[in-house]
């Protein structure tokens, strides 16, 4: 695995901060590729993700056709509910007259969601600053918000630590119909527990009471999933000038009329092609990412907040199990005069995006690398290239705590994302047990069956119908055997655990449900841990966009 590191003086406090970058651990074999030889996928992509890309897409992309004033008004619109700072009012300016960006999104999840969307918004502000010192011209970092979703199930829960493990903490409300993430709607009382729930699983910091007290105050006025999470998101990243909007704003919608009439006319080229591009993707053995149809119509109908996946259908878009069917004339007449009635799936958005957005880079993780990969002829349907599709930073965070534990224990970071440290977990417990003690007791239950089975024999010569009784008594010793089994190995364990909760300690803030840190966590352990200026610390970090894990020693 590859490895190099360095050290950087944080402003706050000078203190010393060690930056770490590795090959990155757990990636599939097409990220995997992407990241290493994004040359032998040029079929996939019209560019790399290097700076020669950026500046060949800056010569060739035509950035004056966007609708920039109404896109403005759009934005400034949105956000004016959570507070525009002087930046992002800057920001937005600039995109009214030449300014071009840098985007990334997510869905809305409670509380931000994974880490990784913070690393999406730090990635997209970073390299936003990167080109704009570079080309000389304004470089804008925007974030778009997935309100259009309507799987709730992706986007309800939490991780809390509970009994020494990460446990999902789902949201308790439930609702029969699938409502897009930005109808669906909190009940403040149940929230209000739930969100209390999450705190009493952190530990009390100083940052805690204030920390609890800010998120009570955005969820207030912010009850549907993403509008608190814009309010989140805000509160983070407003000094920054990040610009968020999102994807189901009915002005954008709107703004978005002329180009859903053009993806409708088109839809039947759309799914034939992706179709075909899917398919080649999977003959080079990278598997089909969006299990593309040929009768995909590629667009949702939106009815009282319910998201339908349209097909085609002999020359009509439909929803059977629902009823809905539209003629070619009925859909355009529907892009015309309700656009906030249509939504984009995984295939139109990107091009949607394109079409809206003076896009230089999209800030993409492993998965949505992935299905852009089927998207590039659909993208020349309406001649336009993709943009350059940029790796988000992906980061790990290690404690005082973690960093500690791994220098008593011998231990690298590689090693817990190889399994090397559950493996000596493993082998600590398997050293320190008596192994006469387990086989003793399957010797007693191995002696029991065979006696009970000479009983039975000879209760059945005798004529006595007794085998009922005497399978259930047989069947009571093996569950006092198993209690009693149980009991030593939970003594035995409860006598070791002191170093089996060291191995724990550092699984659980590194490998958490054996995965990336940042699939897992959601800013508020770390928000709580380090305070408000944790954004900003990692910030301040000097990341190189060049496909490595960053692993920060805080």
């Amino acid at each position: 695995m590859n490895f190099h590191q360095n050290e950087y003086e944080n402003n706050r406090g000078g203190k010393n901060v060690r930056l770490e970058q590795y090959t990155q651990p757990f990636a599939s074999s097409f990220y995997k590729k992407y990241l290493e030889d994004i040359t032998g996928l040029s079929s996939f992509f019209h560019y790399e993700w290097n700076q020669k890309a950026f500046n060949k897409r800056i010569q060739e992309a035509d950035f004056s056709k966007h609708k920039r004033t109404e896109l403005a008004e759009v934005i400034t619109s949105f956000m004016s509910k959570y507070g525009i700072s002087a930046k992002s009012k800057q920001h937005i300016d600039e995109l009214k007259n030449n300014g071009i960006v840098v985007i990334g999104g997510q869905q809305a999840g409670i509380l931000s969601g994974p880490l990784y969307s913070i690393h999406k918004a730090i990635s997209v502000i970073a390299l936003a600053k990167q080109q704009r010192e570079i080309q000389g011209v304004p470089v804008i970092p925007v974030f778009w918000i997935a309100g259009e979703d309507h799987d709730i199930d992706e986007i309800n829960h939490v991780y809390i630590e509970r009994s020494r493990t990460l446990q999902k903490l789902v949201y308790p409300e439930k609702s029969r119909i699938k409502k897009i993430a930005s109808e669906s709607t909190f009940d403040l009382r149940l929230m209000d527990g739930y969100l209390d729930e999450i705190f009493k699983s952190l530990p009390e910091t100083f940052y805690t009471k204030s920390l609890k007290f800010k998120v009570m105050e955005l969820l207030e006025n912010n009850l549907t999933y993403t509008s608190f999470f814009t309010a989140l998101m805000n509160e983070l990243f407003q000094e920054e000038g990040l610009l968020l909007l999102d994807a189901a704003y009915e002005p954008l919608r709107k703004l978005e009329s002329d180009f859903f009439q053009l993806q409708i006319l088109h839809s039947a080229e759309i799914a034939k092609v992706v179709f075909e591009h899917e398919g080649e993707m999977e003959r080079e053995g990278f598997g089909t990412p969006i299990q593309a149809k040929e009768s995909a119509a590629h667009l949702f109908y939106i009815e009282e907040g319910e998201r339908f996946l349209l097909e085609r259908v002999n020359d009509r878009f439909i929803y059977e199990a629902k009823g809905i069917s539209f003629t070619l004339d009925e859909m355009m007449v529907i892009a015309r005069e309700h656009p906030e009635r249509l939504s984009n799936n995984v295939v139109t958005r990107p091009i949607m995006q394109e079409m809206v957005f003076p896009v230089l880079s999209f800030i993409a993780g492993p998965g949505e690398i992935a299905y852009w990969g089927t998207l590039k002829t659909a993208f020349e349907l309406f001649d336009m290239k993709m943009p350059v599709l940029m790796p988000r930073i992906s980061i790990s965070i290690v404690n005082a705590k973690t960093q500690s534990l791994l220098e008593k224990l011998s231990f690298t970071i590689e090693d817990v994302w190889d399994g090397s440290l559950q493996d000596a977990k493993l082998n600590y417990i398997n050293n320190n047990r008596n192994e006469e003690i387990p086989r003793l007791v399957e010797e007693i239950k191995e002696d029991l069956i065979e006696k009970y089975e000479k009983l039975e024999k000879l209760l059945m010569n005798d004529g006595l119908k007794l085998s009922p009784l005497v399978q259930k008594n047989l069947l009571n010793h093996e569950k006092q055997l198993k209690f009693i089994h149980n009991a030593i190995e939970d003594t035995f364990l409860s006598k070791l655990d002191a170093t089996i909760n060291r191995y724990d300690r550092i699984s659980m803030n590194l490998v958490p449900n054996g995965g990336l840190q940042e699939r897992t966590f959601t800013p508020i352990q770390l928000l709580n841990e380090y305070g408000p200026s944790l954004i900003q610390k990692l910030l301040e970090v000097p990341y190189e966009f060049n496909g490595k894990h960053h692993v920060i020693y805080l």
